[in-house]
């Protein structure tokens, strides 16, 4: 079954080399808009392909050089993990953490401000949280990017653009060494417009509803589910829209994105149970979750970690799709049937979100 695994991360890592190869030969400002956005999910693909090479003559992350002193391998674990959005804390740990990365991401901002500035900061709260998005639709904020950056910022509480720029080609270059299927020249840069892409300050746009830094009751909450509402819209919008990632790669991130959201919803929910009184919806999607993901299921390590397990090597037909048929077997149901309930539940997720936070 490893092989088997192996094959099919293969052709995931050629989707994800498909994607680079077309952001490299795009709009310099469209690949500004993305990049940053894109780190986890490269990590999230090394990390994996380390698992599988560890131990052979194939390209490993300790190859490469360390950065500011820490290895590759530990800053690409980092990343990747940076996809669990604090899901995978207990709830009683959740909320310390987010107030240590957003102090964290607080003093990154003001770093350059002078005494007045931090004055006035210090009487009526940060207001600078910035949003990315492409017509309209958000898909990355400030501070889920800096917390994708954070293994490189706590190296030495710096953030330059070359030490970020080094590890991104790092990961860009294990992908590259690792793709072992030919580029289809058909689809070579991205064609969406530069002016599809906005940045905004939530100052401008909702600073007394939606401000992460002041201090009220909930806002680490209104953070941590903000930062599920752009990753969701990223996966689901920009993968397939913008970057063309429309196969394997894409499905297991939204169907990882599902399961992620789901589990901090159910950590709001442990964390403020009041909050079902007025958003009942939340047990109901926790509970639809259960019935089409069942926690004793398989299939969300074999989503997260890539390892088929518990699924016998004779069921896998290799001349079809390896993917399909490891979530068919797993669930139950069609793969398409699965795809629309997963796509419905994340509509109402999202729906949730905007009416919890705007």
């Amino acid at each position: 079954m490893k092989q088997i695994s192996y094959e099919e991360l293969l052709l995931e890592v050629h989707e994800v080399y498909t994607l680079l190869y077309k952001l490299v030969n795009s709009d310099i400002k469209i690949t500004s808009y993305i990049s940053t956005a894109l780190i986890p999910y490269l990590s999230f693909v090394c990390d994996s392909l380390d698992y599988f090479h560890e131990g052979t003559n194939k390209v490993h992350s300790s190859w490469y050089r360390d950065i500011k002193e820490t290895s590759i391998q530990q800053l690409i674990k980092k990343n990747r993990s940076t996809l669990k959005l604090y899901s995978e804390h207990k709830k009683n740990k959740v909320i310390p953490i987010l107030e240590e990365d957003i102090s964290l991401f607080s003093d990154y901002l003001i770093r350059d401000y002078n005494t007045i500035q931090k004055s006035f900061i210090k009487s009526f709260g940060q207001y600078d949280l910035g949003i990315y998005l492409f017509k309209n639709i958000d898909y990355a904020n400030t501070y889920q990017l800096f917390k994708n950056s954070k293994a490189i910022y706590s190296i030495n509480n710096e953030l330059d653009g070359s030490t970020m720029q080094e590890f991104a080609m790092v990961l860009a270059n294990y992908i590259s060494q690792s793709n072992i299927y030919p580029i289809s020249k058909m689809s070579n840069k991205i064609f969406s417009l530069s002016r599809d892409f906005i940045y905004r300050d939530f100052y401008f746009r909702d600073s007394k509803r939606f401000n992460a830094f002041n201090d009220k009751e909930d806002k680490y909450w209104r953070l941590f589910l903000y930062n599920y509402y752009c990753q969701n819209n990223f996966i689901r919008i920009m993968f397939p829209i913008v970057l063309g990632v429309r196969k394997n790669f894409y499905y297991r991130m939204k169907f990882c994105t599902y399961l992620l959201s789901i589990k901090g919803l159910d950590l709001l929910l442990k964390k403020v149970p009041k909050i079902q009184d007025k958003y009942p919806r939340i047990n109901q999607l926790i509970e639809a979750r259960e019935n089409i993901v069942p926690a004793k299921s398989t299939l969300r390590n074999s989503l997260f970690h890539y390892e088929i397990v518990d699924i016998p090597h004779e069921s896998f037909n290799v001349e079809e799709n390896i993917f399909r048929q490891m979530v068919e077997y797993s669930v139950g149901i069609s793969f398409e049937e699965f795809e629309n309930q997963i796509d419905n539940e994340l509509d109402e997720y999202q729906k949730l979100v905007e009416e919890i936070l705007f």
